[in-house]
């Protein structure tokens, strides 16, 4: 049965996920889920395969989800999986150490302002890091038991993790196999002798989206590796603290509070058999994340480290059961998981009242200031798939034209209302007054040209 302090924990994480959940629009990278999995099957599926940036398993929850309920309903698999994932933590955490380690692994995940992020957005990292916890909790599961439904259980769930996220599936893989290699001549020698058979199903379950990997693989980087000095780590150690990413800010005490007892549990780890596992995660899986990015780089974000995140909670509540047996650390143990959780306390609400991308508050701005007869101008892609997305599902207006810029052929003449975002629009587009700033939304602009007012088309408004 379930203790009090493990539903309490389950109960926080879950409440702290639901929160807010319908304060915001979607952003970016969001719309273009919510876009593509709104088409035919095998359109979306086109567009999954033409990106190529992630699998199509969360595209194929949404492709369902998205056809249920308003839009808010779109995160609530991120919701469900972000609060599995901190149940699967604390299994872990009790497996791997003691119960009282898997309830302090939980709750310092369920506060932790960036998980609490990914577990409200509308994109595949949630369902990612669940696939790789729940995995290793089969493959616990199956060494206990004995029973072969759950070493099945952990061969597919490492696929569906590969399925979601191309690192999800790397660490999912990884990990198993080295806590597999640790048991080899014990309890999991079954799986060990079969590793070769189970690498082949994977590859054959896999093997259509194989020449999309590949193609990845090929491709060239959208920019150069980064630098990983100071900055690019203090920024991950507070974002993978008690920080976020939609605030930059330097790494603060309970940040260091948290990276402190992720430290003492690696070190712990060697006396503790099966925590090395979770130091292996950790340790091994940064080391090939950040690898792989430097050998083949893709944009900025802290997201990309976020599959091998799980362990350091495993790690630090290891290190706070352990500080907890003897009495004189137990003071350290207690101010160590009282600062962590308090400084979440702080930030969470930060979090909620972050500086967010709102479309839906523009178009719906114009939407009910344009007039019949009106044009409306997107100037550059940013603006057609954010502003576009809202402004298609609000009430149609008679004969107001929705345009891209570069379909105009000829000068713009007045009334018209011309959308800019992400970018400092240059002097083609001045003389069209200034209606209302939205700088957190990307420095998008709403400027209105009045009747019979015309500006020229020879220039951009608002290069990318």
């Amino acid at each position: 049965m379930l203790s009090a302090a493990t539903v309490a924990v389950l109960l926080l994480a879950t409440g702290l996920r639901l929160g807010h959940l319908s304060s915001w629009s979607l952003n970016n990278d969001e719309i273009v889920e919510a876009s593509w999995s709104s088409m035919s099957f095998s359109d979306m599926m086109k567009e999954v395969r033409r990106d190529a940036v992630h699998p199509p398993a969360d595209y194929l929850v949404q492709f369902i989800v998205g056809r249920i309920g308003p839009e808010w309903v779109r995160r609530l698999p991120s919701v469900i999986a972000g609060v599995g994932t901190v149940a699967a933590v604390m299994l872990l955490g009790r497996f791997w150490l003691s119960t009282s380690a898997g309830l302090a692994a939980g709750l310092l995940m369920a506060v932790a302002p960036t998980h609490v992020w990914y577990s409200q957005e509308v994109r595949p990292y949630a369902l990612g890091l669940f696939w790789i916890c729940a995995s290793l909790v089969a493959l616990e599961i199956d060494a206990i038991s004995q029973r072969r439904v759950w070493a099945g259980a952990w061969c597919g769930l490492v696929f569906l993790a590969g399925s979601t996220l191309y690192f999800a599936g790397m660490i999912a893989a990884a990990a198993g196999i080295f806590r597999i290699f640790i048991d080899r001549h014990d309890r999991l020698r079954w799986l060990w002798r079969r590793l070769p058979l189970i690498v082949l199903i994977w590859t054959i379950l896999y093997a259509p989206w194989l020449t999309v990997v590949r193609h990845v693989a090929t491709s060239p980087s959208p920019g150069p590796s980064e630098k990983l000095g100071k900055w690019w780590w203090m920024s991950r150690l507070q974002s993978l603290g008690v920080g976020n990413e939609i605030v930059i800010e330097p790494i603060d005490l309970g940040s260091w509070t948290f990276w402190f007892c992720v430290a003492i549990g690696t070190i712990i780890s060697a006396r503790f058999r099966l925590l090395r596992v979770a130091a292996f995660m950790f340790i091994v899986g940064t080391a090939m994340e950040i690898a792989l990015l430097q050998i083949h780089p893709y944009y900025s974000s802290v997201r990309y480290l976020l599959p091998s995140w799980p362990a350091a909670f495993v790690l630090g509540g290891a290190a706070i059961a352990f500080l907890s047996r003897y009495r004189l650390a137990r003071p350290i143990a207690v101010a160590a998981l009282v600062l962590y959780v308090g400084y979440a306390a702080i930030k969470l609400p930060e979090y909620y009242r972050g500086q967010r991308s709102d479309w839906l508050s523009i178009a719906t701005y114009v939407h009910n200031r344009v007039k019949p007869g009106d044009r409306v101008i997107a100037t550059n892609n940013w603006v057609i798939r954010n502003f576009g997305y809202y402004w298609s599902r609000l009430p149609a207006v008679e004969k107001v034209s929705f345009s891209r810029y570069w379909q105009l052929d000829e000068d713009l003449v007045g009334p018209a209302w011309i959308v800019t975002g992400q970018c400092s629009p240059r002097d083609a587009v001045k003389p069209a007054g200034v209606m209302k700033r939205f700088p957190v939304t990307e420095l998008a602009e709403v400027r209105y040209l009045r009747p019979g007012q015309r500006l020229s088309m020879r220039e951009e408004f608002c290069p990318e």
